[in-house]
């Protein structure tokens, strides 16, 4: 659309009637290739705002634009000057991880730092109402809201497992108000803190199992 927008006339610097202009909303659906187009043909980068966009960039889960904006100059550990929200913080802020999981493989790759800390008590908009951060650094939003894909790649990248928010809880602290599942607990577990291999959910237990023999037969009830 954007291609027949601008053969047809029309300023490569339009904006509709609330003001927001066209390489904003190809950046609001993560379309590199028309933001590419525009910027060939006079549209600037800065309009995006702070930093071209990136943290926007990384709360919407648009990889490959994450990508271009930093091979353009954006800087992966600018932090909100409200909140000290970085991008990777931005890309942590839901549970629906395929595409953000790329994007922190994206930002990690060109340095991101895994230890950067938000704001005690700052209004953040990163979960849209009424939330305020607490000092925790990004693994503590993957340990609540990433998987187990996410906390590997921040443990790997030298986040630290043990770090403390503003309420001294840690990342496992974080994974165990939210009740995840074992097998990220397992990844956070530091110092005395263990999961017992062989950890089945009371509700496993409770159910029970055939008891089956050598050769696979039902051998009567657990």
């Amino acid at each position: 659309m954007v291609f027949e927008y601008l053969a047809d006339g029309h300023s490569v610097n339009s904006a509709d009637p609330q003001g927001v202009s066209l390489i904003e909303w190809c950046a609001y659906y993560g379309d590199v290739s028309a933001i590419k187009f525009l910027l060939a043909n006079g549209a600037k980068l800065d309009v995006l705002g702070d930093n071209f966009g990136l943290m926007a960039a990384s709360f919407h889960g648009h990889w490959r634009l994450c990508r271009f904006l930093v091979e353009h100059g954006a800087d992966v550990n600018r932090a909100d000057a409200e909140t000290r929200e970085t991008p990777l913080h931005a890309a942590l802020c839901t549970t629906n991880r395929l595409r953000h999981n790329l994007v922190l493989k994206v930002l990690l790759a060109q340095g991101a730092n895994p230890n950067c800390v938000t704001r005690e008590s700052a209004e953040t908009g990163g979960f849209m109402r009424d939330c305020r951060t607490k000092g925790e650094t990004p693994l503590h939003r993957a340990a609540a809201f990433g998987d187990e894909e996410a906390v590997q790649l921040l443990l790997d990248a030298g986040a630290k497992i043990d770090a403390k928010d503003m309420n001294g809880d840690s990342p496992l602290s974080w994974a165990s108000w939210y009740v995840r599942p074992a097998t990220i607990l397992r990844k956070l577990c530091y110092g005395r803190f263990r999961i017992h291999p062989a950890n089945r959910s009371m509700e496993a237990n409770l159910v029970g199992g055939p008891l089956l023999d050598k050769s696979g037969s039902d051998a009567g009830p657990s």
